[in-house]
Formats: C-alpha cells, sequence, structure tokens
C-alpha cells in the first residue's frame, strides 16, 4: 500500500507517540488478566515476531501473520499461499514459538491455520513435602483454523475455530502412587471477527475470542488429574475477550510510518455478559513502526506495560524466473514488573507468487 501524503508533520508524530505511551502505561498499570494458568501464554507471549517488536499489535493489520490467531478476517485479504515462521527463547528455560499457513480461497474467501507452542525446560516437580523429585519438561500447544469472506473491497468477516493440547510430563513421578494423566485436551473454543481498511491511512478491527458451544458461551471444561479420581480435578477456563484495534499509516520526511493501538477487555466470568467492572480487566497495546531504509524497518511498542522493540528486513531470492519475497524480523522484550530481557526472538515470513 503506497501513502502519498502526511497530514502530520515531525513533531504532531512525536507528540502523538509520547501521548499514547503514557496512556497505555497509566491506564493499565496494574491490570493484569486471568489468562487461564497454564495456557496463558497464547497473551504472554507473542504469536508473530514482527507484531510482537511492535507491541504485539496485529488485529488492525492485513499484514498480519500468522492470521488465524491475530483476527481471522484478515485471512479475506490474502492473494497468496503464505507461510511464517516465529521462535524465540525467554528466562527461566522456556521456548515459544509460532507457525502459519494461509492463502486464498477464491476471488473473496481466505483460510489459514496456525499453531502456537510454549514448552519449559528442566522444570522441578516438587511433592507436598516441598522436596524436589526430579525435572519435567511441560509443554502447551494452541492450534486454530480460520475462514474468511471478503464481503467488499475493503470489509471482510472471519471466524477461527481453536483447540488447545497439552502435557504436563509428570505422570512417571507417581508411579505407583495415583494414575496421573499427563495430557490434556480443551473444548473448540469460537472467534468471530471484523477488519475495515477505511482508506490508505486508516484500518480498524474488532475480534471476539474465546467463545464456546455452552449455555453462558463460556470457554470452561474439566481437567481429570487423574484415572482413578486419587488427584483432586481442576477447572480449565478462558475469558472471553473483546480486543478492538485501530492502524494508522504516514509518512514522515519521505519514510512510511505506522501506528497501531489495541484495548483489550477479558471478561474473567463464566455468565453471558457480565457488567459488574470487578469482572472485567482492561489492558492496551501500543506500537509504532518506520521503515528507516529500502526494506529496512524498526519498531518500538509496549504491550500492558512490557516494552518491545524490533527490527526486520525484506529479502527477494529468484529461482528460475520466478521471485520469492520473505521478511526477516527479531524482536527484544523487557518485561518491566519481573525485570526480566528476552533477547532471543526471531520470526521468517512470505509467501509463494
Amino acid at each position: 500500500m503506497i501513502v502519498r501524503n502526511s497530514e502530520f508533520g515531525i513533531q504532531s508524530w512525536a507528540l502523538m507517540m509520547l501521548v499514547m505511551l503514557v496512556v497505555a502505561s497509566s491506564a493499565f498499570a496494574g491490570k493484569k488478566a486471568t489468562l487461564g494458568s497454564f495456557d496463558g501464554f497464547v497473551e504472554r507471549m507473542g504469536a508473530g515476531t514482527r507484531e510482537l517488536g511492535r507491541g504485539n499489535t496485529g488485529s488492525a493489520d492485513t499484514a498480519s501473520m500468522p492470521a488465524a490467531y491475530w483476527n481471522p478476517a484478515i485471512l479475506g485479504f490474502r492473494e497468496h499461499l503464505s507461510y511464517n515462521l516465529n521462535a524465540e527463547k525467554r528466562d527461566l528455560d522456556r521456548l515459544g514459538g509460532s507457525l502459519g499457513l494461509e492463502g486464498p480461497v477464491g476471488r473473496r474467501m481466505g483460510i489459514g491455520f496456525a499453531m502456537l507452542y510454549r514448552g519449559d525446560l528442566n522444570f522441578d516437580v516438587i511433592n507436598e513435602d516441598d522436596e524436589t523429585m526430579g525435572t519435567a519438561t511441560p509443554y502447551f500447544t494452541m492450534m486454530y483454523l480460520g475462514l474468511a469472506y471478503r464481503a467488499t473491497r475493503r470489509d471482510a468477516f472471519g471466524l477461527s475455530f481453536s483447540m488447545s493440547y497439552d502435557n504436563m510430563d509428570i505422570s512417571e513421578y507417581y508411579e505407583g502412587v495415583a494414575e496421573v494423566v499427563d495430557d490434556y485436551r480443551s473444548p473448540v473454543t469460537i472467534n468471530l471477527s471484523w477488519i475495515r481498511q477505511w482508506n490508505e491511512k486508516w484500518s480498524t478491527s474488532v475480534v471476539i475470542r474465546n467463545l464456546s458451544f455452552s449455555e453462558n458461551l463460556s470457554a470452561r471444561w474439566s481437567k481429570n488429574t487423574s484415572t482413578d479420581n486419587s488427584v483432586e480435578s481442576t477447572e480449565g477456563v478462558r475469558p472471553k475477550v473483546l480486543q478492538i484495534g485501530v492502524g494508522y499509516r504516514s509518512k514522515i520526511a519521505g519514510m512510511p510510518v505506522h501506528a497501531w493501538m489495541e484495548a483489550l477487555d477479558y471478561q474473567v466470568a463464566d455468565t453471558l455478559l457480565a457488567f459488574d467492572p470487578d469482572l472485567h480487566v482492561w489492558t492496551g497495546r501500543v506500537g509504532f513502526e518506520c521503515e528507516v531504509i529500502t526494506d529496512g524497518t524498526l519498531r518500538l511498542g509496549m504491550d500492558d506495560l512490557d516494552w518491545t522493540v524490533g527490527a526486520g528486513y525484506k529479502f527477494m531470492i529468484r529461482i528460475g524466473k520466478k521471485k520469492y519475497p520473505f521478511d526477516v524480523n527479531y524482536a527484544l522484550i523487557y518485561e518491566t514488573e519481573a525485570g526480566i530481557w528476552t533477547p532471543l526472538s526471531f520470526g521468517l515470513r512470505g509467501y509463494i507468487p
């Protein structure tokens, strides 16, 4: 997309960036959502390195990948078979990443698949007497299948189905004591979305996440920890999420500059709608990126109170008579409350013309 003219000067853009960052850091201070314990990484760890570098924002950008996660309506704008692969290493021996494949179906539809992964290495297994029994390598995956229909040249609607699988890797430590089950599967959950590209500058999106087929549309299920009921069962739950995104594209000194902002509302209650503010957690994300050199981009963002910076470069390789474009991206995160730096986040994305 080419942006021809800018309505903002450098001073206006600097002021806009400062205001958005201050608002994000003050309005959302102390607001941490209950995100479903182990599978909460879906919100805490980025699904795309490019998006992570600008504050984990991606719902209002038609170029975001994997679209089945960020906003399935984005799939309605796909014109080629696209792929993306992301991986990161965080502190506390934690690994994460994602994989996505997506493409068009006919002239107005798109389909995409995404898988998100988190794994912990050398996780201490401690018994009720505070004795370390050994180490485990628990892992969690969440899979998305997304569909989209582009109703107009600028509007698209999307739907995705998601399901998780996790393995705690602790059953060997309870042999002869209890018949512990390592793996769990969640029920299928539903995500609904819309995106509109208003013009060359503005775009907006709405995503509703974690609905289910239950009476209150709540994604809640029981986890039976053991087959002989010797260990108390637990309950898994994902809060309903309303996510609203805004994107703006302009130029400063001839360089393309983009700004992204998202507001999220987590309803942490097993009801259809809860109007009690104590049953909602609000948070936000903001990000900026600038193409400082041809095909080279720098990024800055804030996800709740966590700072992110990133960089990316576009490459083109030729095989025979065809050219294959792809991006290489990097992100660095500073988790403010934990005081943890994450310098190892990398991503690869591209499409097959």
